[in-house]
């Protein structure tokens, strides 16, 4: 017997330290606790609504027969009289059982739910914080690498095995510090309220984008052109809106094979909404992969990967930015015909830059749109 009570305390107190410590248990106890409470408070209703329901049927009948004692009265009525008011009685009792029942459940259950997500709450929340974290600190020791690297690339008298090494280093390098600003982005993007929103003239950010990944177009041989309306401002954040320009352009240029075109267009397209489109001439994206290019760390098929090793990301961050500024991304492609992307942005009030023309998309082709201007998801 002796035995038994010091397991039972040793069970007890493991318990209760796990419930200090684990908020996973500490919701499921409390989920428990909560839905015995439901119960016992259903059975005090049903409880006292069958007293009431009691007590109102056996004044019905007592004063029934009451007035089946009177000389006026016949059984017919009398009976009549009480059937009407047991049917008036049942009505209103099953009315306010429902309802409350109806009501208790739906606070319980919201009580609940809240209770249950709370400990995948906090830890996203902690997650983000943590990754947000880890990238600003990692952000400094290799950018002190990579400028070491270069500085080492300067030597006159280095072999040509090395310096090829350390060339492909400082791209690993290069690669590792996208990830960290993509990481950084998607922090950023869930966090909406550290976002400035103000006019900003779309056409400045295009051009700025398409002078960073010049380069890149000319290794590949590709012809990019840019059109742009005289009304191009948008309300936004600069820096997300600089992310969203960047990966949509540079996935273009990297998923289109040399020689190809790659052609940008900024222009309003309803009172309230600017459109960004990207068309490019590359292989385009299966319909099976289409679906699903916005989810985390998704790639394509093997062919469309080969020698393109980014990090899953782009699109998603993309994704969430053009959620956070109420807009609307389509993304239309078919196999070895290319790739476009439309995005509409909330418009601003500013007006600049040059007039241009409209881009018009091709047929059959497969479609994935997703609508962030009404809380909704189409595709």
């Amino acid at each position: 017997m002796k035995g038994y009570w010091k397991q039972f305390v040793g069970l007890v107190t493991d318990s209760a330290h796990k419930y200090r410590y684990d908020p996973f248990f500490r919701s499921e106890v409390t989920i428990i606790v909560l839905q015995l409470a439901f119960a016992i408070f259903i059975l005090l209703v049903v409880g006292i609504i069958a007293t009431q329901l009691y007590h109102d049927a056996s004044v019905a009948v007592t004063q029934g027969i009451r007035a089946s004692l009177s000389a006026n009265s016949t059984p017919s009525s009398v009976g009549s009289s009480v059937i009407a008011d047991l049917g008036a009685m049942r009505s209103r009792t099953v009315t306010f059982a429902t309802g409350a029942v109806i009501a208790v459940t739906v606070i319980f259950t919201y009580i609940i739910a809240r209770i249950a997500l709370m400990p995948t709450r906090n830890a996203l929340e902690s997650q983000k914080q943590f990754i947000g974290n880890v990238a600003h600190e990692l952000r400094t020791p290799l950018a002190v690498s990579k400028t070491n690297l270069e500085v080492a690339l300067m030597s006159p008298v280095m072999e040509e095995s090395l310096k090829k090494s350390l060339k492909s280093t400082i791209e690993e390098l290069d690669r590792i510090s996208e990830i960290i600003n993509n990481l950084l982005s998607l922090s950023a993007s869930i966090r909406p309220e550290r976002l400035e929103f103000r006019d900003v003239d779309l056409g400045i950010i295009v051009q700025g984008v398409m002078r960073k990944l010049k380069n890149l177009a000319e290794s590949k041989h590709l012809e990019m052109e840019a059109r742009m309306s005289e009304r191009r401002a948008v309300l936004g954040n600069t820096t997300a809106l600089e992310q969203i320009v960047m990966n949509i352009i540079k996935n273009a240029i990297v998923y289109t094979s040399s020689g190809g075109r790659v052609l940008i267009t900024v222009e309003p397209v309803h009172p309230d909404f600017i459109e960004f489109t990207v068309q490019d001439s590359g292989k385009g994206i299966a319909r099976k992969d289409l679906f699903r290019i916005f989810e985390p760390y998704y790639r394509a098929d093997p062919s469309r990967r080969r020698g393109h090793a980014g990090s899953g990301l782009g699109l998603t961050i993309v994704s969430e930015l053009v959620k956070v500024h109420n807009g609307r991304i389509t993304v239309r492609s078919a196999e070895d015909r290319g790739t476009t992307v439309t995005i509409l942005i909330p418009a601003g009030k500013m007006k600049v830059g040059a007039e241009g023309e409209k881009l018009h998309e091709e047929d059959n082709a497969s479609e994935i749109a997703v609508d962030f201007s009404h809380g909704s998801r189409r595709v």
